[in-house]
């Protein structure tokens, strides 16, 4: 089989290239990373080696098609797998041009409709996405929008959620961090993370931060990077918690970080599943959500591991981290609700959809 995503060095998306492949190569199944529009290597110190890597040298769509026409004929897989919008159109146009036998897989990472937002992007996926064989969702909130959104048949689409859940994690989870906060003494630590972006809404969690100081002692640590970075430190300072929140910048992972925290807080507008939320969980963290399009809810089973609150209602942030923080969920009630993202299974779906052969 082979995978086609123009990938960076690092990211959500990368990060769950890089498990699948682990688990394929684990479960008998040869992967091939193909990179178009100059993709490179995701996580190079981690990427198994057994895995090939084909750069495609392409520069634009054109290119990419093309290119990927001549060598999809010259190596055919048994599957091709995509991941992001550029290379799902590239793969759909190069196997209709080429009239290449090969099946085509669109693995959907995002929510469509908040994310397709261009006029031509839009038009482009509604017309192409369905000649793709299977699209495959990450939660059933991208499922529907695919469906209402973007016109793709209900029979066209697989629901598979990602592979969050991974052995490596509580060896990961002990690795050290050198912040203050996280050394064991102080208050509780309430994290979140992510680009620091209008998506994520952290300026509604640092609002719903200063409620909850006001009744207790608390701190607010973000992980992450982005355009936002200077102007939530002035909303911090503003509200008068500026000392107890902290923007430490972009954490190549973030699981240790995670598993030392009091509360994870996801505040975002929009998902397409909600990965760090899922990570946070399966450090033993408890946690509250806002109920976004789309994933929170299901993660959280409709409420039942962690509060789910409305987009953008600090009030009901604040009194959800305080609940949460007086009366945790058990680890047992978390770890019942993690089975669903486990790396080995979410692989032996996707190998099962393709109609590959598993050992």
């Amino acid at each position: 089989m082979a995978i086609l995503a123009p990938c960076k060095r690092w990211g959500g998306i990368e990060r769950k290239l890089l498990i699948l492949c682990r688990e394929f190569l684990a479960l008998g199944v040869q992967p091939e990373l193909l990179l178009p529009r100059g993709g490179v290597i995701p996580y190079p110190d981690e990427f198994p080696a057994d895995v090939r890597v084909t750069d495609l040298n392409s520069g634009g769509k054109l290119s990419s098609i093309t290119k990927l026409i001549r060598h999809l004929k010259t190596d055919p897989p048994a599957a091709l797998l995509t991941a992001k919008d550029h290379s799902a159109k590239a793969a759909i146009l190069a196997s209709t041009f080429g009239r290449l036998d090969i099946p085509v897989y669109v693995k959907m990472t995002n929510t469509p409709s908040q994310t397709l937002r261009r006029r031509f992007k839009r038009l482009s996926a509604r017309a192409l996405y369905p000649y793709a064989n299977r699209l495959i969702a990450l939660s059933e909130g991208v499922r529907d929008d695919l469906v209402s959104y973007m016109s793709v048949p209900a029979d066209k689409i697989e629901v598979i959620y990602n592979p969050t859940v991974t052995p490596c994690i509580p060896e990961r989870a002990s690795q050290p961090v050198s912040h203050p906060w996280l050394q064991g003494d102080g208050p509780p630590v309430i994290m979140g993370a992510g680009r620091l972006t209008t998506q994520k809404d952290f300026a509604t969690l640092i609002s719903a931060f200063a409620q909850l100081r006001q009744e207790r002692a608390a701190r607010l640590m973000i992980l992450g990077d982005g355009p936002l970075h200077q102007s939530l430190l002035q909303e911090a300072e503003a509200l008068g918690v500026g000392e107890d929140v902290s923007l430490p910048g972009y954490i190549p992972d973030p699981i240790p970080y995670l598993a030392r925290a009091s509360l994870f807080a996801l505040s975002s507008r929009y998902e397409g599943l909600g990965n760090v939320l899922i990570e946070a969980l399966a450090t033993g963290t408890p946690a509250v959500s806002t109920n976004c399009p789309s994933g929170p809810d299901e993660i959280l089973m409709r409420g039942r591991i962690g509060p789910l609150v409305p987009v953008g209602n600090c009030g009901a942030m604040a009194r959800a981290m305080a609940q949460t923080l007086e009366a945790p969920p058990s680890p047992e009630l978390l770890r019942e609700g993690l089975l669903r993202f486990r790396s080995d299974e979410v692989a032996r779906r996707y190998l099962k959809v393709m109609g590959l052969a598993v050992q």
